[in-house]
């Protein structure tokens, strides 16, 4: 069934006859299998078993027929495939049924048939728990009074959704717990528990496990007790939605605040505040940036996009003082977050929310590092796009010079950059100054720059600059004569000089 969340549900029924592959396959089968490779009558059946995922084989119970109900099977890669053959092999079981899966690739053809597994296939929108109900209908014949309950109870499951009506959340889990305990003839309960007990079916709402669905001993019951957590799991998670749909409205307002020109701001300031956003009170932005930029691969960019998430909901559940309220915006790799309030957020307020969030990236994503910027509270419309440009620049020394968190300096030259940084028409200019260096490609140009920028610095002093950049003088030498040769800029004049030195700023701040 789509969308439930089987977890290792152990559903064993201990065979009075004898049952093999073939007689799942044969032509009085009610529910179309394929054998894809291996023996169809090597084994014989006793137990059927039903795991979530490919990579849950490796605890799948010896010798029991096992059904993959998610569709992992259908989207694995070849070598995960093999991969999966030789674990199911290695554990004993007689048969593997992948559902959506279609031809097997040779090398995990050759495997099955040398194991003598038989891997079978299902259509990829047929309903997986029918296929564990027909397969345990077939090994066990004496199960029939189990199957009718369970098979009663999830068509009431089938049935959950989000109803229409003002009910609340609450009030629906309850009742189809009450329906499905009635047919099943047995009480089912829901516990809040972070991890709940040992043998409750987890409920899973936005990827985190939210208590379980727990009942006693029976058949029926250990069967459609991971289709039921799923249903509960479905309802939370619309309630969650729309609790925080405008918390997430809030944020793409917040994103186009901070990126948007100008004279886009006052359009885009009535819109928040018809959505509860206080943009004419105080800001102070916090920017969250990655130890390292995301590489390519898509499992990394989905880890990045699910820590949004992750912050949104912490952010959305944690209790917020009277008169301050906290949103989130996403910005390619990096993340904001921005503080509101009439009264201006003190530094400890902002380190505290700075704890929270580490706290649910250790907890959620261990092994992702992030660096933070502090901008300093500023009032309105551009008091934000203010206070989060100079938490960008907060956030850029934090990696470069690897601290945990950057505080932005309100006085000194970070606040002309982040000023410069803030306005379109200068950001032109910069690259319009560095447009010859940027034409080297990006290796060679970072690294102009930055030796320009390191000169300019010292003050034209070829020692202080070589010193800075760990080179010998002549190395910088040579790099300068090239830069000035390349940019046709004459560094003695005072005004060529500042407007690059500037430029080079700039571009480093980024």
């Amino acid at each position: 069934m789509e969308g439930t969340r089987f977890r290792e549900c152990l559903c064993r029924w201990h065979n009075a006859g004898v049952s093999f592959v073939a007689d799942l396959v044969g032509t009085g089968s009610r529910i179309p299998l394929t054998l894809l490779a291996g023996p169809a009558d090597a084994v014989p059946l006793t137990s059927v078993t039903a795991v979530e995922a490919l990579a849950r084989l490796r605890r799948a119970p010896e010798g029991a027929l096992v059904v993959v109900t998610g569709r992992s099977a259908a989207r694995a890669a070849g070598y995960e495939l093999d991969i999966a053959v030789r674990t199911a092999a290695e554990r004993g079981v007689p048969a593997l049924v992948l559902i959506g899966c279609g031809p097997l690739p040779i090398t995990a053809a050759r495997l099955a048939d040398r194991a003598r597994l038989a891997v079978l296939t299902a259509e990829e929108d047929c309903d997986v728990a029918e296929v564990v109900l027909y397969l345990g209908q077939v090994i066990r014949g004496d199960a029939a009074d189990s199957l009718a309950r369970a098979q009663a109870a999830l068509r009431i499951v089938r049935e959950a959704g989000e109803p229409p009506g003002a009910a609340e959340d609450g009030d629906r889990v309850v009742a189809l717990l009450e329906r499905v305990g009635a047919v099943l003839g047995r009480t089912l309960t829901t516990t809040d528990e972070a991890a709940g007990p040992a043998d409750a079916e987890p409920i899973w709402v936005a990827g985190r496990r939210q208590g379980g669905v727990t009942g006693p001993p029976d058949d029926a019951v250990r069967l459609v007790l991971p289709a039921v957590a799923a249903a509960v799991g479905r309802l939370r998670q619309f309630a969650l939605e729309r609790a925080t749909a405008p918390g997430q409205t809030r944020s793409d307002i917040l994103t186009e605040l901070i990126v948007s020109e100008r004279v886009q701001a006052g359009a885009l300031a009535d819109r928040a505040r018809l959505l509860g956003l206080a943009v004419d009170d105080l800001h102070t932005a916090i920017w969250m940036t990655p130890d390292r930029p995301p590489g390519p691969d898509p499992a990394e960019l989905a880890e990045r996009r699910r820590l949004f998430d992750t912050l949104t909901l912490r952010t959305h559940q944690a209790p917020q003082p009277s008169g301050e309220s906290w949103n989130l915006a996403r910005l390619a790799a990096d993340i904001v977050l921005v503080g509101t309030a009439r009264a201006e957020i003190r530094p400890p307020r902002a380190l505290q929310m700075i704890d929270a969030v580490r706290a649910a990236v250790a907890e959620e994503h261990p092994g992702m590092v992030l660096r933070f910027g502090i901008g300093t509270p500023q009032r309105g419309i551009e008091g934000l796009r203010q206070s989060a440009t100079e938490a960008r620049a907060a956030a850029a020394i934090a990696v470069r010079s690897r601290e945990l968190v950057h505080t932005f300096d309100a006085a000194g030259i970070n606040r002309v950059l982040s000023q410069i940084a803030a306005s379109a028409l200068s950001r032109r200019v910069v690259d319009d100054l560095l447009r010859p260096l940027d034409a080297l490609g990006p290796g060679r140009s970072a690294e102009a720059i930055a030796t320009l920028c390191a000169y300019l610095d010292a003050r034209g002093s070829l020692k202080a600059a070589a010193s800075r950049l760990a080179l010998h003088p002549n190395a910088v030498n040579y790099r300068i004569r090239k830069i000035v040769e390349r940019l046709g800029a004459d560094l003695s004049d005072p005004d060529t000089a500042f407007a690059l030195h500037l430029a080079c700023r700039v571009r480093l701040r980024d």
